[in-house]
């Protein structure tokens, strides 16, 4: 199947409610996928070279992927010449009105410096070119919590790079943090926010949950041995 609007109407045919593929599978990258008529879908698309994305219970593993990621619940499928990696999960949560998110406060360097110490393993930095907006939520002088609102490659805005100070957590911030994110989204006539996140992380998971966001699938990154 190479017609992008084929493969989409496919996928939402057995994913109504879930804006993964508008999301993650940008127009012009994508190269074709192969589908069963029984919810499983193999899409492949340019990623200096080819990168793949397995959803189903029984979706096909192309000759042609490098590396890939699959839907877990299919990884027993997954060919001996394949290792698997990490799991990550992909979320989405519909915007809302609210009071109008503050304009950044911080700069760069202090956004910067304050992901080094407290999430070095964000997905941005400030000076992405990706990057529309940081939220930031601050105590008193302090800057608390901050994530960025990214144009990913498909045109639909992400969430990445979600950080609260270590010192602070457990309070709350999270969730703020987290609604001003949908609201700004809102802000920027976004009906929805997608976000990744790694699956063994049950704190980012658990705050997900509780801001509203809807787990879309679980994948395993695999890669050629």
């Amino acid at each position: 199947m190479s017609d992008f609007e084929a493969a989409k109407r496919e996928y939402e045919k057995f994913y109504p409610n879930s804006p993964f593929f508008e999301t993650w599978i940008p127009r012009e990258k994508f190269l074709g996928a192969e589908v069963d008529g029984k919810g499983s879908i193999s899409i492949s698309r340019e990623d200096d070279g080819i990168y793949g994305i397995a959803i189903g219970p029984a979706p096909v593993i192309a000759s042609g992927w490098k590396d890939f990621s699959i839907e877990s619940c299919a990884i027993d499928s997954l060919p001996e010449y394949f290792k698997a990696g990490v799991q990550w999960d992909c979320h989405w949560a519909p915007t809302k009105n609210g009071n109008p998110v503050i304009a950044q406060r911080a700069t760069d360097d202090e956004i910067d410096t304050f992901l080094k110490l407290h999430a070095p393993d964000s997905s941005v930095f400030p000076g992405n070119d990706e990057i529309l907006q940081w939220v930031e939520i601050y105590e008193g002088d302090q800057l608390a919590a901050v994530a960025a609102l990214c144009r990913w490659e498909s045109g639909r805005v992400v969430i990445s790079s979600v950080a609260t100070h270590a010192d602070l957590r457990g309070r709350g911030l999270g969730k703020t943090l987290m609604e001003n994110c949908l609201i700004a989204g809102e802000a920027m006539g976004e009906k929805y926010l997608s976000l990744g996140v790694r699956h063994r992380n049950t704190s980012a998971q658990r705050l997900y949950q509780a801001t509203g966001f809807t787990l879309m699938h679980n994948f395993t990154y695999c890669e050629r041995r």
